[in-house]
C-alpha cells in the first residue's frame, strides 16, 4: 500500500475527537454499543471487504458468471470452515483470530518503518485490553470459554503495553518515525483509552482502516464503476446474512440479542479475513511488482 492521503488521518482524528465528545455525553452502555456496532460494520466496514471479487478478478481469469460463481463459492466454504472450527474449537480460534487481525490491520501503515507497523498492528488490538481490561474480558466471554477470554485479554494488555513503550520510546529516540503513521497511532492509543471498546472498533475499523483499504484498491482498479456496484450488492447480501444470523442464534438465546450480535459480528469478520488477507496480499504484492517494472 503506498503512502495514504492526509485527509484520512485527518479523518480519523476527527472521528475519534467526536466520538469521544459523544461517547462522553451519553455514555452508551454495552447493549447501545452493540447495536451501534452491527449497522456501522455492515455498511461502512464490510464493503472494504466486498472489493474481493473485483481484486480477484485482476488475479485470475474468472470468465463470465461460472468463474465468479465459483470463486466465491471457494470463498464462502473457507470462512464456513473457519466458522466451523470457532464451534468447535473457540478458546484457539479467539487467539488465532487476534493475531492475524494484529497483523492484517499493521498493514494500514505499510509505508512505514518495520517498528512502526508491528506497534500499530499491536496497538489495534492491545490498546482497548490495555486500558478497559474488564470490558474486553467480558465481550471476549461472548465468543470464547471465561477461561480463554481472560487469558486472551491478558496477553493483550502485555501486548500493548509493549507496544505502547515501544511506540513513545521511538518518538523520543528516533525524529525520523514523527509521521503521520505516528500521529495516527497516537489518535488511536488516545481513542483506545478514551473510548470503550466496541465505540473504539467502529471508529477505527469503519473509518480508518475500511477507508484506507477502500479508497487503495479501487485506485489500484481499472474498472472502478463495476467494482463499487459489485461491493454495493455483496455488502447487502452479507448484511441481510448477518441479520438472519442474529436472529437465528437469538431465537435459541431468548432475550441474549446482545450475545448474538456480538457473536455474528466478530465470529462472522474473523472468517471472512482470512480469504480477505489471502487476497489482499497477493494483490498487493502484484501491484509492488508491476509499479517496480514501471
Amino acid at each position: 500500500m503506498t503512502s495514504s492521503p492526509a485527509w484520512q488521518t485527518w479523518l480519523f482524528i476527527c472521528a475519534a475527537a467526536f466520538a469521544v465528545v459523544l461517547t462522553g455525553l451519553l455514555e452508551p452502555d454495552l447493549t447501545t454499543q452493540v447495536f451501534l456496532l452491527a449497522p456501522f460494520v455492515a455498511v461502512i466496514g464490510l464493503p472494504h471487504g466486498a472489493l474481493d471479487l473485483s481484486i480477484a478478478k485482476v488475479l485470475w481469469p474468472l470468465r463470465g458468471w461460472h468463474g465468479k460463481v465459483k470463486f466465491v463459492s471457494l470463498y464462502l466454504s473457507l470462512s464456513a470452515l473457519i466458522v466451523i472450527f470457532w464451534i468447535l474449537f473457540p478458546s484457539a480460534s479467539l487467539f488465532a483470530f487476534l493475531i492475524y487481525s494484529a497483523v492484517h490491520f499493521s498493514g494500514d501503515w505499510s509505508d512505514s518503518p518495520t517498528a512502526l507497523r508491528w506497534c500499530g498492528g499491536a496497538a489495534t488490538i492491545g490498546g482497548p485490553a490495555l486500558f478497559h481490561q474488564g470490558d474486553v474480558a467480558h465481550i471476549f466471554g461472548y465468543l470464547a470459554p471465561e477461561s480463554a477470554a481472560n487469558l486472551a485479554t491478558s496477553c493483550l494488555v502485555i501486548a500493548g503495553g509493549t507496544a505502547l513503550v515501544i511506540f513513545v520510546a521511538m518518538l523520543i529516540l528516533q525524529p525520523t518515525t514523527r509521521t503521520r503513521a505516528a500521529a495516527e497511532q497516537a489518535a488511536i492509543w488516545l481513542a483506545a483509552g478514551l473510548l470503550v471498546p466496541l465505540v473504539y472498533f467502529i471508529v477505527y475499523f469503519c473509518v480508518l482502516h475500511s477507508v484506507r483499504h477502500t479508497v487503495a484498491t479501487i485506485e489500484s482498479l481499472k474498472d472502478r464503476k463495476d467494482a463499487l456496484l459489485t461491493a454495493g450488492f455483496l455488502s447487502a447480501i452479507t448484511a441481510l446474512m448477518a441479520v438472519s444470523s442474529i436472529l437465528f442464534l437469538d431465537s435459541f438465546k431468548a432475550g441474549l440479542i446482545v450475545e448474538s450480535i456480538s457473536q455474528t459480528v466478530f465470529i462472522g469478520l474473523a472468517a471472512l479475513t482470512i480469504p480477505h488477507m489471502i487476497l489482499v496480499d497477493r494483490f498487493q504484492r502484484r501491484s509492488h511488482h508491476l509499479a517496480e517494472a514501471l
